[in-house]
């Protein structure tokens, strides 16, 4: 490689770096730093050693917190994913009505997060919401059931609000399953495969590096769930729907504890790093580079 060509890579990379290190490297650092430090909006940073982190461990809701985000992100993971993927083998086949159906399934993944937890805190409301209706037409007595402020249901209401809506892992593995060669379709269609086999022989491995890529898209979102959870239970009622970012909210604005919650973003980050080692390891992607690189 020339000198100047080296000089052009140069170029072109170094707004990129700059980018990644304004937005990015220099954000995680100071996050990293300051959790280490007792920090108020009213004070500045004083170093504190592992102080906010010990307070973290012993605290009850921050485990809950925990505990509530690794359930999603095992629930997102599983039937998220293979939702979108279930719909992606269905619309692949084109049968009838599948543009319409295809257009159908990705209006919900359209609309901003925020507005789908309104929406659904209008439809499940007790007084005048979809529930009551059902209520009234299936003639049954009693309250009717406040499902985002019932401890017993919140969770699983909550979690409905997006589990079932995965048109965005359907786009990807609907690409990559367009990418294909069709040659192997007609292949199969000559020995006889059925849909299933075809499924099963040709279509899930072809996918096997994607499904590995939407899993670790879907862990990431829900370790950085916010928006519809704070607009539906605020993490209520009591922690019942408690999670890592809204633990880390209350923590900072509720406690104005800034250093604690910057603790807080550091187990997140941690976390996600974590999960996403551990999907690579699982989707075996570090055996899959190597066995390209010694064909290459």
């Amino acid at each position: 490689m020339t000198g100047k060509r080296k000089l052009w890579i140069a170029l072109f990379i170094t707004p990129c770096m700059l980018l990644f290190g304004l937005i990015y490297a220099a954000p995680i650092v100071t996050v990293t730093a300051t959790a280490f430090t007792r920090y108020t909006a009213a004070a500045r940073p004083v170093f504190a050693g592992g102080e906010n982190f010990a307070a973290l461990f012993r605290d009850k809701d921050f485990q809950i917190a925990v505990k509530n985000t690794l359930v999603w992100v095992l629930l997102q993971t599983t039937v998220h994913v293979s939702i979108g993927l279930g719909m992606a083998l269905i619309l692949h086949k084109k049968p009838k009505g599948w543009k319409v159906a295809r257009t159908v399934y990705l209006i919900p993944n359209i609309v901003p997060t925020a507005a789908t937890g309104i929406m659904f805190m209008l439809l499940l409301n007790p007084q005048f919401g979809v529930v009551k209706g059902l209520y009234k037409l299936l003639s049954i007595s009693g309250p009717v059931p406040n499902l985002f402020g019932n401890s017993r249901y919140a969770f699983v209401t909550v979690t409905c609000t997006w589990l079932f809506y995965s048109a965005f892992n359907t786009v990807i593995f609907l690409a990559q399953l367009g990418s294909v060669d069709k040659a192997i379709y007609e292949a199969a269609a000559i020995d006889g495969a059925s849909p299933w086999q075809t499924d099963r022989h040709i279509n899930l491995p072809a996918l096997r590096g994607t499904i590995g890529t939407c899993v670790l898209l879907a862990s990431v979102a829900m370790v950085s769930q916010f928006d519809i959870i704070y607009m539906t239970t605020r993490g209520g009622p009591g922690t019942a729907t408690l999670n890592l970012p809204v633990y880390l909210y209350k923590t900072m604005n509720l406690e104005n504890n800034y250093g604690k919650a910057n603790a807080v973003g550091v187990v997140q980050i941690i976390l996600g790093l974590g999960l996403a080692g551990l999907i690579r390891l699982l989707f075996g992607e570090k055996k899959s580079n190597r066995e390209t690189e010694a064909q290459l």
